[in-house]
């Protein structure tokens, strides 16, 4: 039996939704909504609109005014400790005159965390624990970011049901259906950066910007990162284009062209350097560290069959699958399949994968899988996803999202 009341879960899933709010907008910050509750009455709420803006407990707070003294406040994350951008959260719900505190889950980073302790110090009843799975499956780009010190890694790629993603010809649009399109740029929308191959750049010749059917203007495109080990792509293409906003990113070999890495840099991109594995492939790992680096807590693989057999088995860097299978078939031994590479020599050597959902997008099956040994249940975290949908909210998941 819970030992919250039905009210009380009731005001942590009106936080978890104005959290959701920012999904695509906070990043590097986690994604908070905050409600202030008194006399079984919300009097106030907020949630965290971007870096630099006032945090969502504090926003709540300022609603509130004096009503916040004797109030109780609901928050997905321990609220944070810390002067960084915006003051310390605790002051101001010590200072407001808050008498409980009920947080989902607790900040992980080393500069914020604490707050908890500082609110029992001054007085403050807490209450840490409630709605704890969903608060964390919220946040876990922010939660294995700061913990692993890497990106999270999605992998979103489609097919027919026998598993080819062309025809022999080479013909790929469109296999999947608009609303799994769709449902591709928002996730888009929520991450930091967008992966793909040389030979998608070059097939497919992709914007890789997010265009979330029907909702608000973007405060920002993800990152477009290209593989390019020898730097071969024409400059052209539409993702070296400056006007759609957010930066490109070209990743080679170090032994590719200098002369082409300056004449990328001159136009305003920028090139990264990772090592070639012994396959010839560039190292994915030591792509994803480059990544974290630049504060990029997510990003979202859209491969050819080269990269997803790499970052799927080769080298395997992925926390969740995104599979639609469209209800055809294409045939042809030639056609290329979900994975190329070489493949495995031996069932015993296939790692498996745990199911999180099966569900329908349009026409389409979806399939959300982790692989065994991703950032998730078994790993080092304290509570487990509900539904592997990494953040994006039912709302957002419809296919009429937007146009309500």
């Amino acid at each position: 039996m819970s030992r919250w009341t039905p009210n009380q879960v009731a005001y942590m899933k009106e936080a978890l939704r104005l959290a959701r709010q920012g999904w695509g907008l906070v990043s590097p910050n986690p994604m908070v909504g905050a409600v202030l509750v008194k006399r079984g009455k919300i009097i106030a709420k907020s949630w965290h609109t971007g870096p630099g803006q006032p945090h969502a407990e504090a926003g709540a707070l300022t609603e509130a005014g004096r009503k916040a003294d004797g109030a109780e406040l609901y928050v997905n994350l321990e609220p944070c400790s810390h002067h960084g951008r915006t003051p310390p959260c605790t002051e101001a719900i010590i200072e407001a005159g808050v008498a409980k505190v009920y947080y989902s889950v607790s900040d992980p980073h080393p500069k914020a965390a604490g707050g908890a302790y500082l609110l029992e110090e001054a007085g403050i009843e807490v209450d840490r624990g409630l709605m704890a799975n969903e608060a964390w499956e919220l946040n876990q780009f922010f939660f294995k970011w700061v913990s692993k010190g890497l990106p999270f890694v999605i992998l979103k790629t489609a097919a027919s049901l026998d598993g080819k993603i062309a025809t022999h010809t080479g013909e790929a649009r469109w296999i999947s259906s608009k609303a799994a399109r769709n449902f591709g740029h928002i996730i888009r929308a929520g991450v930091d950066a967008v992966l793909i191959g040389r030979s998608t750049a070059f097939k497919d010749n992709p914007e890789l910007s997010a265009r979330p059917w029907g909702r608000r203007k973007m405060h920002q495109q993800p990152w477009r990162i290209v593989l390019d080990p020898s730097l071969k792509l024409q400059r052209t293409l539409k993702l070296f284009d400056p006007q759609l906003g957010g930066p490109t990113v070209v990743v080679c070999a170090p032994d590719a062209p200098q002369a082409d890495k300056e004449a990328i840099r001159r136009l305003g991109h920028t090139v990264w350097e990772v090592p070639r594995l012994d396959s010839g492939l560039l190292s994915l790992t030591a792509l994803l560290s480059k990544m974290a680096k630049a504060d990029l807590q997510s990003v979202l693989i859209e491969p050819g069959a080269t990269l997803a057999s790499s970052a799927l088995i080769e080298e395997p860097i992925v926390d969740l699958v995104h599979i639609f299978l469209a209800p055809k078939f294409l045939g042809g031994t030639n056609a290329p399949s979900l994975l190329g590479g070489p493949g495995l020599g031996s069932l015993n050597l296939a790692k498996e994968l745990e199911v999180l959902k099966i569900g329908r997008k349009g026409p389409d099956i979806h399939l959300i899988l982790r692989p065994s040994g991703a950032f998730g249940p078994g790993s080092d975290q304290l509570f487990a996803p509900v539904s592997g949908y990494a953040g994006i909210d039912e709302e957002l998941l419809s296919d009429d999202a937007g146009r309500k």
